[in-house]
């Protein structure tokens, strides 16, 4: 699924850094695993540590068909990490009018405490309009699991 990813990256943005995915250490984790890191949150046997006690700074989660891109934030800003969402999605096409597979961004940015701030992206599906409340509850969404992985990583 990745491959498909940079192909629509370098088909569709060719000006996107794809380096970025390239270059990133690539985690998936399946449905049993993802499990524990919930249960592990649930009963208490896992906490959350701050975002930037994470030692792993340039990295893609993969979960389902979704991939987050994280990489940690270097300008000494109160923001811990840049994080691009992307997730393999039909949608209609303009140029063919038939559906097709593409992908669909969200760009945000967490803090220590992984409070999110939904960012711009230059990345959109032509003629698709972006809405921010559903970006947000997508974010909403994955960032509990999220927040538990960082932590069970994090030494």
């Amino acid at each position: 699924m990745l491959k498909r990813l940079v192909k629509f990256l370098k088909n569709n943005h060719p000006d996107a850094n794809i380096e970025e995915y390239l270059d990133a250490k690539y985690i998936q984790l399946n449905n049993l695993q993802l499990k524990q890191i919930a249960n592990a949150l649930n009963n208490g046997k896992l906490s959350i540590k701050p975002a930037s006690n994470c030692n792993a700074n340039h990295f893609i989660f993969h979960i389902g068909s979704t991939f987050i891109l994280l990489q940690k934030d270097t300008t000494n800003t109160s923001k811990a990490y840049q994080v691009e969402l992307s997730w393999e999605t039909d949608f209609l096409s303009i140029r063919s009018r038939d559906k097709t597979k593409g992908f669909y961004f969200i760009n945000f940015e967490f803090d220590n405490n992984y409070n999110t701030t939904l960012q711009k992206t230059k990345k959109t599906i032509k003629g698709h309009i972006n809405n921010t409340v559903k970006n947000q509850e997508i974010i909403d969404k994955i960032m509990p699991i999220l927040k538990g992985f960082m932590s069970a990583i994090t030494d």
